[in-house]
């Protein structure tokens, strides 16, 4: 692959930026699940930038099939989704800036899921070609879950009506 370490240098700035917004954006999400949200990408983040930082200090792609035992983005979040959902009932407005974040958030995941794709395409490596496929299915899927978050909030303007509707369960 064409200067690899580069690559995997760039990957490594994107996701500690992935992991300072993520937790500024929980540290200001006035409703318990969107801050829950936000600190799940922030350890799906944390998992990616230690499985980079590995590979740059010269740990082999194949290596790393352990990093994908853990459950998907989504699975996460229907987890967190059901422990929430009992913690707390009242309504709460979402605001103009958690909107914004997950306005952000999106764009951040769009560019991840370009650079992956674009690193994905220029090896020929089997054991990287999965490596970046899994890292393009979890940022696709924060993407999804961020999308569909913002478009529900956005009509609705109300974090329990989102709850309500099980968008997570397709519903």
């Amino acid at each position: 692959m064409e200067n690899l370490s580069k690559m995997i240098r760039t990957a490594i700035k994107m996701e500690e930026e992935g992991i300072d917004f993520y937790q500024e954006a929980a540290e200001k999400t006035s409703h318990p699940f969107g801050k829950k949200m936000f600190l799940s990408f922030v350890e799906d983040e944390k998992r990616h930038l230690t499985v980079l930082r590995s590979i740059l200090a010269g740990f082999k792609f194949s290596d790393f099939d352990r990093f994908f035992e853990e459950k998907t983005p989504k699975e996460k979040i229907k987890t967190v989704f059901r422990e929430v959902k009992n913690e707390i009932r009242e309504r709460i407005a979402a605001n103009p800036d958690e909107l914004e974040a997950l306005k952000i958030g999106m764009d951040m995941e769009s560019k991840s899921v370009e650079f992956y794709q674009g690193a994905l395409e220029k090896t020929q490596d089997s054991h990287q070609k999965a490596f970046f496929r899994r890292l393009i299915e979890e940022e696709k899927e924060h993407y999804e879950l961020l999308q569909n978050t913002h478009s529900y909030l956005e009509d609705s303007g109300d974090w329990f009506l989102w709850e309500e509707k099980g968008l997570l369960d397709g519903g």
